[in-house]
């Protein structure tokens, strides 16, 4: 899950939520998290359960998912592009390191008691929710939910000198970290928005009921966003087959040019010694 959400943090770093469907993007983060971390759960298993937390969170009548009808098979095509699309953002560099692990080897070499480690896990989880697994490095993340745990906890830590530096973290980017986590837990419940311009739902999507429109031209300046599977990854992947035919074709001509300037220098040099041998013969 950890893994899965610093994707999601990545991916809409880069893209925005009002171009791409945030649910089917967790999907897809989620189904491409579990191969990462060796934990491979079936595309199957993760459309069921988001279409069933999307039921209930809705409160939508829980319907069953025919793996066999065509709005699922569209479904499972378009999180699998959906994955191509996260993929391509990242430049397919996928590496992540997670706070928790860091985390657990610092308390430990701080001797901190129990009810610590398990409140410096929880924070640890929550600051998920926030793109500070972007921002900074999970060991400064990590110093960060140390303090706040401490403080919590009342447990003291030693300043001289200061702990933090024994794990080469700076005392302003352990600050701002501490200043993001308190700010969370001064929010209300958190609740989803959908600012998507298409179809916000998880299970149907505008767009793919639409494959029949005619697809947007390249510069026009129309409202409507580009989804997952309509005229953008249609560009994008006839630009991919366009690029691969031109290298193709670049690769002909370079090896028909070695091949011809091979034939030159084999007529001036030891063909037109054999064609004055010859001549001589005669």
């Amino acid at each position: 899950m950890g893994t899965g959400q610093v994707l999601f943090h990545r991916f809409y770093c880069k893209q925005s939520f009002s171009s791409f469907n945030v649910k089917r993007v967790a999907a897809s983060c989620i189904w491409l998290a579990s191969k990462l971390e060796e934990n491979i759960r079936t595309l199957r298993r993760i459309v069921y359960i988001f279409h069933i937390m999307e039921c209930r969170r809705e409160n939508l009548p829980l319907e069953h998912l025919d793996t066999s009808s065509k709005k699922y098979l569209e479904l499972e095509a378009d999180l699998k592009r959906c994955e191509l699309q996260v993929l391509k953002e990242m430049g397919y560099i996928c590496h992540v390191e997670l706070p928790h692990k860091l985390m657990v080897a610092y308390l430990e070499v701080l001797e901190a008691p129990h009810q610590m480690i398990q409140e410096a896990w929880n924070i640890a989880n929550d600051s998920l929710r926030t793109a500070l697994c972007v921002h900074l490095k999970s060991y400064v993340v990590a110093c960060g939910v140390i303090y706040t745990a401490a403080r919590r906890c009342y447990v003291p830590l030693p300043e001289n000198p200061p702990w933090w530096e024994l794990f080469d973290a700076n005392k302003k980017e352990v600050d701002e970290v501490c200043r993001v986590l308190n700010h969370i837990y001064s929010l209300p419940k958190a609740c989803y928005i959908p600012v998507c311009k298409e179809d916000g739902s998880f299970t149907m999507c505008r767009s793919l009921d639409s494959r029949s429109q005619p697809l947007a031209k390249e510069g026009t300046s129309s409202g409507d966003p580009l989804m997952l599977d309509d005229a953008n990854t249609r560009k994008v992947e006839a630009e991919a087959v366009l690029k691969s035919k031109e290298h193709v074709t670049d690769e002909k001509e370079r090896k028909r040019e070695s091949h011809n300037s091979k034939k030159d220098r084999f007529r001036k040099g030891k063909g037109a010694r054999w064609l004055s041998r010859g001549i001589d013969k005669k």
